[in-house]
């Protein structure tokens, strides 16, 4: 089985009305036209499915999320693809966008089947917090999808990293998450946010990370800096083994601006 990681691909049909990505971004370099580059060079008939893992659009409207729809069927046609909310997916423009049915407590928590393989998509954003969260409800949604082990295993995907050396960015979570994910059939976990491809390890599972679409991330203690590096995932798995393949889109970087540390979420809202 073989499928796409994409993650943070910031999509919008209008990068001057938000103060961030008027500064970042040009009519010569944007995540929507880095997404339409990539998705034009791949043959959807190489993979079984996608994996997109948040930040679908930068604090984009509902017209922004039917446009990464659009993008997609036009290079993709139907190859289908899974996803979760990032912290700049603004929850009812997203559920709105990307059709999904409001529930209460407008969170994303999605079961899909393929081929035998579960595919559980959680929702680790919160509106006050640029970091990451797991809530209680969201936790017996994943406890009760795990109950019984899926015939090929099962994969999760989430925005925020559960796992990072620097311990302030994984994401908050109840006390026996830890031990649900041990003892599941999970075979891996996909995650963004950082705009950086990194492996790491949790609670023995691999947390596998993807480049952003739209521009890279180099974090430091004082400042986040970032360029025009992107990237994505090609993921096989064979059996129990995870085969993971990052690929540079553009792998020349050059420096596309930076921020002063520490900044909220706040700052990243439309004009």
């Amino acid at each position: 089985m073989k499928f796409l990681h994409l993650s943070d691909t910031h999509i919008r049909r209008d990068y001057h009305s938000d103060w961030f990505t008027d500064n970042l971004f040009s009519d010569t370099f944007n995540p929507t036209d880095n997404l339409r580059f990539l998705l034009s060079s791949l043959n959807p008939k190489d993979y079984d499915f996608a994996l997109i893992t948040g930040d679908l659009t930068h604090e984009g409207q509902a017209e922004d999320y039917a446009l990464l729809r659009t993008i997609w069927k036009d290079y993709m046609g139907e190859l289908p693809y899974f996803f979760c909310r990032g912290n700049h997916d603004q929850r009812q423009a997203f559920f709105e966008g990307m059709e999904i049915p409001l529930n209460a407590s407008l969170t994303y928590f999605n079961v899909a089947e393929f081929e035998g393989l579960r595919i559980i998509s959680l929702d680790s954003a919160q509106d006050s917090d640029h970091e990451g969260y797991i809530s209680q409800e969201q936790l017996e949604q994943l406890k009760h999808a795990l109950a019984k082990p899926s015939e090929k295993g099962s994969i999760v995907l989430l925005h925020h990293p559960l796992m990072w050396e620097d311990k302030t960015i994984a994401t908050s979570r109840p006390a026996d998450f830890d031990q649900i994910i041990a003892a599941s059939d999970i075979k891996a976990i996909f995650v963004g946010h950082i705009h950086m491809g990194s492996m790491a390890t949790y609670q023995g599972i691999p947390q596998i990370m993807a480049e952003s679409m739209a521009f890279g991330t180099d974090e430091f203690p004082d400042e986040s800096i970032f360029s025009n590096r992107t990237g994505y995932n090609e993921i096989v798995l064979e059996g129990e083994r995870v085969y993971v393949y990052g690929h540079l889109v553009s792998p020349e970087q050059k420096l596309l601006g930076q921020l002063s540390k520490p900044f909220d979420n706040h700052i990243f809202k439309s004009y």
